[in-house]
């Protein structure tokens, strides 16, 4: 055999062996300095942030078929104003984003959100959580989202098995995901916020405000 080629055979081995020799102490260290967090960690897949990272709000008739979808409710008759207008075709149609050609001659949606946007929001999505909390109460069994949610005499929460269930039951009708831990929590608290101020009736007014809050936030306003 050529001395060079032996040289270099032998040479590659002692580069291969230094390599494997500091690969595993790294290893060893990141394990020692981090322990099994540290090594789950760099095993999970890393989020990948989005490209653009906008949002553009619903406009009047998607958040009001979407409102009436995860909650089960006449989009006509969900939210009135005077009892016989309705918030999303008619009232608040144009703070919402949706033109008005033939009411308000206006051919084009909105290029800027009104100072009153937010408040049609809100008197949308509160006037049906509103319904759909009291449709629940009324027949507990049947609800589609406060399923068997039982109340005390004066209108206080029974704490059981059955909030938490209709706490996943919003997030599942309106993210088709359940509320994560945090998220099941803070709704929780939020009960004692609201019997804090309130206790009579506590219960009914934490149904509808937890159903607004959910259903106000980005996630379900925006797309």
């Amino acid at each position: 055999m050529c001395p060079n080629r032996s040289k270099q055979a032998l040479g590659f081995k002692v580069f291969a062996i230094a390599l494997i020799l500091f690969t595993l102490g790294c290893q060893k260290s990141k394990q020692l300095s981090g322990g099994p967090a540290a090594v789950k960690q760099e095993q999970a897949t890393p989020l990948t942030a989005s490209p653009k990272a906008q949002v553009k709000r619903m406009r009047a008739d998607l958040l009001r078929n979407n409102l009436a979808k995860i909650l089960v409710l006449d989009p006509q008759g969900m939210c009135l104003e005077l009892g016989r207008m309705p918030c999303a075709d008619l009232v608040h149609k144009v703070s919402l984003g949706s033109m008005n050609a033939y009411g308000n001659a206006q051919y084009r949606h909105p290029e800027q959100i009104s100072a009153t946007s937010a408040m049609s929001l809100d008197r949308l999505v509160l006037s049906a959580c509103m319904q759909r909390a009291g449709m629940d109460l009324v027949n507990p069994a049947r609800a589609v989202i406060f399923k068997d949610v039982e109340l005390s005499a004066d209108g206080r929460l029974v704490k059981s098995d059955a909030v938490t269930n209709a706490i996943h039951t919003l997030y599942q009708r309106a993210f088709l995901r359940d509320a994560t831990a945090s998220e099941l929590d803070n709704l929780l608290q939020f009960y004692e916020a609201v019997y804090a101020q309130q206790p009579v009736g506590a219960a009914r007014n934490w149904m509808a405000l937890s159903c607004y809050a959910v259903l106000t936030s980005v996630e379900a306003a925006f797309y």
